[in-house]
């Protein structure tokens, strides 16, 4: 199996796939290959190990769609007997499906993404790409209506896959306090965090309002904001005027980011759109309360009736969130009961392999 990345940066998609790569199965290799470059989490993947191979077929930051990579991209497939491709985002979906289709083996388009959130100039092409490939798998079977509507995707040729973090990786932390010291973070403080892209879709600018109403309540508290993205910016002028530079700090990408997440008190996600958020389950795997927006991607996986959810664009219903969880014991308990009760529901490392198995062989049993 080959997991086709353009570039390998640091997201929920490339967690995934490099869980599946971490844990190799007797029916076959799996590895992961970049054809720009390896990105960050490529890099570090690399550095642990793991199977993830540069082709560098691409070259510069350019989108131009180039053919004689596509065509590169089949014969090495060929040439290494890869006897399937699994792609997870647009790019990856376009080289690796073409090059699938050239070298005569079946691909695997994995929708990490609410598909009605896909940019709809983006649409054509992807039905296109889905007549030349064996599966669509989407996370939830409201996004696998959507796939089957938008593209014209037959039931059959569809499937649904939860996302899943690996348990060996994301644990509860033993000691909260050591760890916090041994990442040069305030040992007693209060700390919160949010880990994601720093782009719109993230919202991170109701991190940074709802904080300054936090630190008005709470002056000991402390906030984190890990991720790279367009609006670094942008963030760091919002969080100079308001007079809470060094309470939240924009930490840049952190590799492994499974510490920093075990330290804190509270993990944020605000986004204005998602699709199964990877950080969510993260989260909960680490035993690490939720607060989190009220859309169709969190509630998929934490439920309606989630103590720790706000409303889109109430930022004060964000801040008494967090607050409620930092400061009053019985709010905080019904947040970790109810996160608790889902996170034992979640489906375990062997249950998606069995389910992913059962995809690969549907795809090459009908290829």
């Amino acid at each position: 199996m080959a997991h086709v990345f353009v570039t390998m940066p640091v997201g929920g998609a490339e967690d995934l796939v490099l869980s599946i790569i971490r844990h190799p199965t007797p029916e076959g290799r799996a590895e992961a290959v970049c054809i720009r470059d390896l990105g960050v989490a490529g890099a570090a993947a690399v550095q642990d190990g793991l199977p993830v191979t540069l082709l560098p077929l691409l070259k510069g930051k350019g989108k131009r769609f180039s053919p004689a990579a596509v065509w590169k991209l089949s014969r090495w497939l060929k040439r290494e007997r890869f006897e399937m491709v699994h792609t997870q985002v647009y790019n990856a979906h376009v080289y690796g499906v073409l090059a699938a289709w050239l070298a005569g083996i079946p691909s695997i388009m994995h929708h990490q993404k609410t598909f009605n959130r896909e940019r709809r100039r983006r649409w054509w092409t992807m039905r296109a790409l889905s007549w030349l490939a064996a599966r669509q798998v989407t996370l939830s079977e409201q996004t696998r209506g959507d796939v089957m509507q938008a593209l014209g995707v037959s039931a059959d040729k569809t499937a649904v896959l939860p996302n899943f973090v690996d348990g060996s990786v994301y644990t509860p932390p033993q000691d909260r306090a050591a760890l916090r010291a041994s990442l040069g973070l305030p040992v007693d403080a209060p700390l919160v965090g949010g880990i994601a892209s720093l782009n719109s879709q993230k919202n991170h600018a109701a991190t940074v309002r709802m904080m300054h109403g936090l630190l008005q309540r709470l002056p000991e508290a402390r906030g984190l904001i890990f991720g790279e993205g367009p609006l670094r910016g942008e963030l760091q002028a919002q969080i100079d005027s308001l007079g809470i530079a060094g309470r939240l700090t924009l930490a840049g990408n952190k590799r492994p980011v499974v510490p920093w997440l075990q330290a804190l008190d509270v993990m944020l996600l605000p986004s204005t759109w998602e699709g199964q958020p990877l950080v969510i389950l993260q989260a909960l795997a680490c035993g690490v309360p939720i607060v989190s927006s009220r859309i169709e991607g969190n509630t998929a996986v934490l439920g309606e009736d989630d103590p720790g959810m706000f409303d889109l664009g109430d930022d004060a219903g964000y801040t008494d969130r967090v607050h409620s969880i930092l400061t009053d014991p019985s709010f905080r308990l019904s947040v970790v009961q109810h996160q608790q009760r889902i996170q034992a529901a979640q489906p375990t490392f062997v249950d998606f392999l069995r389910q992913l198995d059962c995809i690969y062989q549907k795809a090459v049993s009908e290829g």
